[in-house]
């Protein structure tokens, strides 16, 4: 049993402002270990968000390229079908070349053969003229395809330099993330050996803060109401351990 002496040396310690200095102090160092965690966290989920963004766009430069090549292969594949259109267009045109010339032969023999000659020649003329007219659209048609296609491909290039910029810029983010990291890890190092501390330990001195500062509020209810004998005989079995404790700190301070 801890000497009457020593009880009310201790009752004394407790209702002393130190313990608030305490309090403040490890709830301080709580809080600077809760940010550096939060930050250290921060930054980590920055990197990986980096990571993945670089790894989405690659995938996307991939599809981009790809369907570039496709759109430059159908774009000269449509003008080589514009080209050969057009000389569809030309052989039509001497189709009703040669039609025309058959019923000016037809119109010369006269009636009878010439008659029949110049019915074949007009048919002919009229779907080679139409023959023409289809050809011409198809090729015109053909044409614009591809002009849209070599826009699209312009279209594709530029959102492949984009996304190798967006590449770039999110393995930039990348890099500072971990510089950051290894930043925030060097810190914390640093404030271990400086508090002597880490953050499990700082919880846990904020959490002992807190009961001591529920305990000292409520001796300072019962004090003048009890009498401060028999409040110390009352809490000696919970507050002998934490005496020793504090003692044998008090000696270790004065020997270092």
């Amino acid at each position: 049993m801890a000497p009457p002496d020593k009880s009310r040396r201790l009752f004394r310690l407790l209702r002393r402002g130190r313990a608030q200095t305490f309090e403040r102090s490890a709830a301080e160092e709580a809080a600077l270990w809760a940010a550096h965690q939060r930050a250290a966290t921060a930054v980590r989920d920055t990197g990986e968000a980096a990571q993945r963004i670089a790894s989405h766009v690659a995938k996307q430069r991939g599809t981009v390229d790809s369907l570039s090549d496709r759109a430059r292969t159908v774009s000269a594949r449509a003008q080589e079908l514009a080209a050969t259109f057009s000389r569809i267009v030309d052989a039509f045109a001497r189709l009703e070349l040669v039609a025309l010339n058959a019923g000016l032969e037809g119109a010369r023999l006269g009636e009878g053969p010439g008659r029949a000659l110049g019915l074949v020649a007009d048919e002919v003329r009229g779907q080679a003229t139409r023959g023409s007219e289809a050809s011409r659209e198809l090729a015109t048609s053909l044409s614009e395809i591809g002009s849209e296609l070599a826009q699209v491909n312009t279209n594709l290039d530029r959102a492949r330099e984009a996304a190798a910029e967006v590449g770039q810029e999110a393995a930039r983010v990348s890099g500072a993330s971990a510089d950051a990291e290894r930043a925030l890890e060097e810190v914390g190092e640093r404030f271990r050996k400086t508090t002597g501390s880490d953050p499990e330990a700082a919880r846990a001195i904020a959490e002992a803060g807190e009961h001591a500062k529920a305990l000292i509020s409520s001796l300072t209810g019962v004090s003048g109401k009890v009498p401060p004998a028999l409040v110390a005989n009352a809490l000696r079995p919970a507050l002998e351990p934490l005496l020793r404790l504090l003692e044998s700190d008090a000696s270790n301070d004065a020997s270092e």
